[in-house]
């Protein structure tokens, strides 16, 4: 897919949190019966739980990180806290299901409280395992310093949907009712 057409690149996740990139995995991103592409549209109140993630695949021994941030934190207008860490699981095996990783920071759910935020998962495969350390707070993460600390390299997968509060109206392309 061309860089004008990728919807990461139109969502301006590609510039905001990652830099371009080939796309060489591929997951599988549930919440309840609502499987997430590129900009599903989502309310606050149908992302409490932790989504179903899995890896698709055949090799058990290969390894992945996945991170999920919010780089519209507080609000889009005004993104004080980019990238706020929702969740850091590591050592996920292809093929399997996210439980079967090593959850480095629990998943809290996404609350906007102005506007409509852009929740990005973001895929590396790992070269081995090893320990990651949980940052002292959610508020200011960086996904290319995180990856550049633990010689990930570069994503091998990306997602991300649109979540606002109940109540919003308006705002960046948010089409879902969830």
């Amino acid at each position: 897919m061309s860089r004008g057409r990728d919807p990461l690149a139109l969502s301006q996740v590609i510039g905001d949190v990652l830099d371009p990139f080939i796309k060489s995995a591929t997951m599988r991103i549930n919440y309840g019966d609502k499987e997430i592409t590129n900009g599903t549209g989502l309310r606050a109140s149908a992302v409490l739980n932790a989504p179903h993630v899995e890896i698709e695949g055949h090799d058990q021994t290969n390894l992945y990180t996945l991170v999920m941030v919010d780089p519209d934190a507080p609000s889009p207008s005004k993104p004080e806290y980019r990238e706020y860490l929702h969740w850091l699981v590591t050592d996920i095996p292809e093929a399997r299901d996210i439980c079967s990783g090593n959850e480095i920071v629990p998943y809290e759910s996404p609350r906007p409280p102005a506007g409509i935020h852009r929740i990005v998962f973001v895929l590396f495969k790992q070269q081995a395992r090893q320990t990651v350390y949980a940052p002292g707070w959610r508020q200011n993460f960086n996904i290319r310093d995180f990856s550049a600390i633990y010689n990930l390299g570069a994503p091998v997968a990306a997602l991300y949907f649109n979540c606002q509060k109940e109540s919003g109206v308006g705002g960046r392309r948010f089409l879902g009712s969830s």
